[in-house]
């Protein structure tokens, strides 16, 4: 009889570094408030952290036995925890091709609920063939934006029913907004010129369609200075039209108003932005 021994030990010591590494890991995604779920590459659920099964809604119970990740996308559908198929085919299809970008690391979508919550989900390869998914409830984050853009709506409905022409810029210079009178006084088209727009373009096109007036470097000084920032005011007139008063008034964060307003009576003075010299 032949009898041998072979060293198991680098083997144990591999398989327990293998489940302190898994527990670390357990251990730091259940902190996480995105929901986590990696599949190995024969497509069974590897781990998954707290956070899955509170946005899921999908019990510890069902998780834990491992399911297939076609299991895991059909009860997240009849949980209704991702946004209901128009025909089950079509969401077969859709389903196998959430898989095949998500192994390349190209998936990346946001699902609206019936609930009214929003996730953010994204599809990642992982090493050995995993796949890991990420699910964040990003509700909070889209309301914001969406009363946010309300508010900016709102603020630019408010500002095309003025008369006067208005006209935003930041503290770099940049062009941020402007109302209809503005637009429709220079022919300016707010809905693709205000981004590339800056006040030396603007005080270029109002020296063209206005008289010679000296002052518009004064504005454009005005503009892009930081400091002793005042209201001041000088005359516009537009060629062939009547004279207007150009409102120049700092407000917050380094931005400036630049208020073109029609004048009935003759346009006074500008006031003079430096102080006159003593007699």
């Amino acid at each position: 009889m032949l009898h041998h021994a072979t060293s198991r030990t680098a083997l144990i010591r591999a398989e327990e570094a293998q489940r302190d590494f898994v527990q670390t890991l357990a251990k730091t995604f259940a902190h996480l408030s995105i929901g986590l779920a990696i599949f190995n590459r024969d497509r069974q659920l590897a781990l998954f952290n707290p956070a899955l099964t509170d946005l899921t809604g999908l019990s510890v119970s069902f998780l834990s036995p491992r399911p297939t990740i076609d299991s895991f996308f059909d009860a997240l559908r009849e949980n209704r925890r991702m946004p209901e198929p128009k025909n089950y085919k079509t969401w077969r299809q859709r389903m196998a091709d959430l898989i095949t970008d998500a192994e390349v690391g190209r998936f990346e979508e946001t699902w609206t609920l019936e609930s009214g919550q929003t996730f953010s989900v994204k599809g990642r390869p992982h090493p050995d063939g995993a796949i890991a998914f990420l699910i964040e409830d990003i509700s909070a984050e889209v309301s914001l934006a969406r009363n946010f853009r309300a508010e900016l709506e709102l603020g630019q409905n408010l500002a095309d029913t003025f008369e006067d022409a208005l006209a935003v810029f930041s503290r770099s210079g940049q062009l941020t907004f402007s109302n209809k009178a503005y637009d429709h006084l220079w022919g300016f088209d707010s809905g693709t010129g205000v981004q590339d727009t800056t006040i030396t373009d603007a005080v270029r096109l109002w020296q063209e369609k206005s008289l010679p007036n000296p002052l518009w470097q004064d504005l454009k000084d005005a503009v892009m200075t930081l400091q002793d920032r005042s209201e001041w005011t000088m005359p516009v007139c537009l060629k062939g039209q009547s004279p207007m008063l150009c409102k120049i008034v700092p407000i917050a964060a380094g931005a400036t108003v630049v208020r073109f307003s029609r004048q009935s009576s003759p346009v006074a003075q500008p006031r003079a932005r430096l102080k006159k010299n003593s007699d």
